[in-house]
């Protein structure tokens, strides 16, 4: 095993929610390694209704981590990306060089409100991907009316998106509604990627392992290296999947 991708990460020190300094960065990337992931994709929140950190800032943090791992004595590689909440705006934002698509592919990992109705989550992957750009629906679990009919799943994917879910989801119990979800996605062969969605050393810390395991043991090798490693790197080096 060459290691694991994480691809929905919030692992950069004072650019979100999630790490709130280099410290807090260190600890995560020590978690992550311990997991068995190689190589993140940092993806900052972007929303356009508010400030977001800049793709200079973004990339100036970057190379300060990545100099930084040199001396911790571990190292990951970090790609550079956005979470991106989605307004009919973003096409046009990414043209003009505001947003970080992943890995400076085509991907683009987008989020929604958890509430928001179908027509309009299903607009924006037509319109992203009526620009070129290859939606990866972040977290999508979440989503209430993609679960009210569930055949919306696999039409999200015939406008062209791909579904990630997070590994977190799949650690939930019998009755806990995430987990279900996430495995009704893995079961119906619908899953294309996990991502830690990692905020912090605590709850949401980037493991990955235990749901790598279970996807080895309910999918299969092959099955499971796809959506663990196969997957991630198309994305990485800006192939199809």
């Amino acid at each position: 095993m060459e290691g694991f991708t994480d691809l929905h990460s919030h692992i950069l020190p004072a650019l979100d929610d999630g790490a709130g300094n280099m410290d807090k960065t260190k600890e995560m990337l020590q978690i992550a390694y311990e997991e068995g992931i190689r190589r993140i994709i940092a993806t900052p929140h972007f929303f356009a209704s508010k400030k977001s950190a800049s793709i200079e800032r973004m990339e100036e943090t970057i190379r300060e981590v990545e100099c930084r791992m040199m001396q911790w004595g571990f190292y990951i590689k970090i790609y550079q990306g956005n979470e991106i909440y989605y307004r009919s705006e973003v096409p046009e934002l990414l043209e003009a060089g505001k947003i970080a698509t992943l890995a400076g592919s085509q991907y683009v990992l987008v989020e929604f409100d958890p509430m928001t109705e179908y027509s309009y989550l299903r607009d924006g992957i037509l319109k992203l991907d009526s620009y070129g750009y290859i939606p990866i629906i972040a977290h999508v679990e979440r989503y209430e009316c993609l679960f009210e009919k569930k055949e919306r799943l696999q039409r999200v994917k015939d406008h062209g998106g791909y579904l990630q879910v997070n590994a977190s989801s799949f650690q939930g119990g019998l009755f806990d509604e995430m987990a279900k979800r996430a495995r009704y996605i893995m079961k119906h062969d619908l899953l294309d990627f996990v991502g830690t969605d990692a905020h912090s050393t605590g709850k949401r810390s980037p493991r990955m392992k235990d749901t790598a395991d279970y996807l080895y043991r309910k999918l299969g090798r092959e099955k499971a290296e796809k959506i663990l490693v196969t997957n991630p790197k198309a994305v990485i080096k800006g192939e199809g999947i």
